[in-house]
């Protein structure tokens, strides 16, 4: 009898083990960009369509290109948005990472591409590189961490610049969210702003109908092949009529960050299959989520140089897009 009993206590037990564990890999959170930002967007309606179709309950968080590989590894998210060369830097333990991220893994590459974006005041005429190595310049740049400040303490170094020498020479950089930015460069606290954004972006629209005349500068060529054969950024621009007339003239040559999208290796394969297969059943509402999502092309989405996680490769395989 207390055999039985105790048989059916470690059943019991069993069970509800199980069914904690499957409630736990249900439950996600989901690491994004800087709230504003074109990420945050679209992490959230990604997740939302994921809900709709799923039984997964998702978590949207704020997030940044650099620190989303490290709260994945860390166990602080699960999924998470991320850009092709940090994602492969994470993995590797190349800089800015200390160590490899074992944990990383993608659920697909060609989210969306983000090409950076330089703008000026319409009252200013300087260049990326002439700006830098003024004196006085007055410039926004994201948080320190995201992907975008990462990218510019890189061109500052090409240029032989750094913060200090921008601040020595009267320099003002303000640092904050993409609203907060947004809103220093309406108010005349600033007269640059050096950003990232999958396309169109919603800050540089909110600039050209704000008050303040504003316009698009190209990357010059050199700073764009550096970026690429030195950390892996890919090459691009922005396409001429992406933005109003007001803002910009034709054809803008960009770096662009290439967006991936990143599991752990924590969560279960089923449950990153289901996630995937909901988003790749489902392609046709990608535009109305962000207009850049609809250039996902999922024939090539697998084809990641980080590690698939194997529950999101098992989807591509089964709806024959490998």
């Amino acid at each position: 009898m207390k055999t039985k009993f105790k048989t059916m206590i470690a059943a019991g037990v069993a069970a509800l083990t199980l069914q904690s564990g499957a409630a736990l890999a249900q439950s996600l959170e989901w690491t994004t960009g800087q709230l504003g930002g074109g990420w945050y967007g679209m992490g959230g309606g990604l997740a939302t369509l994921v809900m709709e179709k799923t039984d997964l309950n998702i978590k949207v968080v704020p997030g940044g290109g650099k620190d989303n590989p490290a709260k994945l590894e860390a166990g602080l998210s699960q999924i998470g948005m991320g850009l092709d060369f940090l994602a492969f830097a994470a993995v590797n333990g190349n800089d800015p990472y200390p160590n490899a991220h074992g944990k990383v893994m993608a659920i697909g590459k060609g989210w969306s591409d983000n090409p950076f974006h330089f703008v000026r005041a319409d009252d200013q005429t300087l260049s990326l590189e002439e700006a830098l190595t003024t004196d006085g310049l007055r410039i926004g740049v994201t948080k320190t961490g995201s992907s975008e400040e990462l990218t510019f303490t890189r061109v500052m170094d090409y240029y032989g610049t750094s913060y200090d020498k921008i601040r020595e020479g009267g320099g003002k950089i303000v640092q904050g969210s993409y609203s907060d930015l947004v809103n220093a460069f309406k108010d005349g606290q600033i007269d640059y702003l050096f950003i990232a954004l999958g396309l169109p972006g919603a800050a540089v629209i909110e600039i050209s109908q704000s008050r303040r005349d504003a316009e698009l500068v190209p990357f010059p060529q050199d700073v764009i092949d550096h970026l690429s054969s030195t950390y892996g950024y890919a090459k691009g621009s922005i396409p001429a009529g992406t933005y109003d007339a007001s803002v910009q003239d034709g054809e803008l040559a960009a770096p662009v960050m290439g967006t991936i999208l990143i599991a752990s290796s924590d969560v279960p394969e089923d449950t990153v299959y289901t996630l995937t297969k909901a988003l790749l059943e489902n392609q046709d509402r990608f535009g109305s989520i962000h207009s850049s999502l609809a250039n996902f092309k999922p024939e090539s989405g697998w084809d990641t140089t980080i590690p698939m996680h194997p529950g999101a490769l098992k989807a591509y395989e089964e709806l024959g897009y490998k």
